[in-house]
C-alpha cells in the first residue's frame, strides 16, 4: 500500500485554525453571549472527542474511512464557516463546534496510516519528519491567515481549504477502501 504523503495537511489548516479560532468569534460577533475565551476552548477541545471517536470508528471502518470523512468535514467547515456572519444562533454555535471536532479527527489516523506504510525501522523518524514539515509549514500559515482577518473578515476560513484538500488528494489511493 503506497499513499500519497501531504505534511502541508498537519500545519496549514489544523494549527492556523486553532490560532484564528478566538479572532473568527470575534468577527463573526458572536462574543456578545459567551466568553471568547471560553468559546474557543470548547471548539478546540471537542477535537479530543474527535479523535476519540475516529480512534473508535477506525477500528470497525478503518483510518482511511475515518481521515477522509474527517478531512470532507474539515474542508466544508472552511467553505461554509463565512455564512456565520447571517446564520441563526444554533448554527453559530453548531457549525464551529463540528468543525472543531473534525479539523484534528483525521491526523491520528493519516499518521496511523503513514506507520503502517513505514518501514518498521524507520517509522519513530518517518513520523518525526512529517510532524516537522508540518510545523514548518504553520510558521507560514499562521501569519498568512492572521494577517489577513482584518481585511477578509470570516472568509479568511477559506485560506485554510488547502490543508484537507491536499489530505484529501494524498488519501486518494485508499479512496476506493473507504466505501
Amino acid at each position: 500500500m503506497r499513499i500519497g504523503w501531504s505534511p502541508s495537511r498537519i500545519g496549514w489548516e489544523l494549527l492556523a485554525f486553532w490560532t484564528l479560532v478566538p479572532m473568527l468569534i470575534v468577527c463573526a460577533g458572536r462574543d456578545r453571549t459567551l466568553n471568547v475565551a471560553t468559546l474557543a476552548f470548547a471548539i478546540i477541545g471537542i477535537g479530543s472527542l474527535g479523535c476519540i471517536i475516529g480512534g473508535g470508528f477506525s477500528q470497525r471502518i478503518g483510518s482511511a474511512s475515518v481521515a477522509v470523512a474527517a478531512l470532507a468535514l474539515s474542508a466544508n467547515g472552511c467553505v461554509s464557516f463565512p455564512s456565520l456572519a447571517v446564520a441563526p444562533a444554533g448554527t453559530v454555535l453548531a457549525l464551529p463546534l463540528l468543525w472543531g471536532r473534525s479539523v484534528v479527527a483525521d491526523s491520528p489516523q493519516s499518521s496511523a496510516l503513514w506507520a503502517k506504510d513505514c518501514p518498521p525501522e524507520i517509522v519513530g523518524s518517518a513520523l518525526a519528519i512529517q510532524n516537522t514539515i508540518g510545523f514548518s509549514i504553520t510558521t507560514a500559515a499562521i501569519p498568512f491567515t492572521t494577517s489577513r482577518i482584518e481585511d477578509w473578515g470570516l472568509h479568511v476560513a477559506w485560506l485554510l481549504l488547502p490543508g484537507p484538500l491536499f489530505g484529501l488528494i494524498a488519501l486518494r489511493p485508499l479512496w476506493r477502501r473507504t466505501r
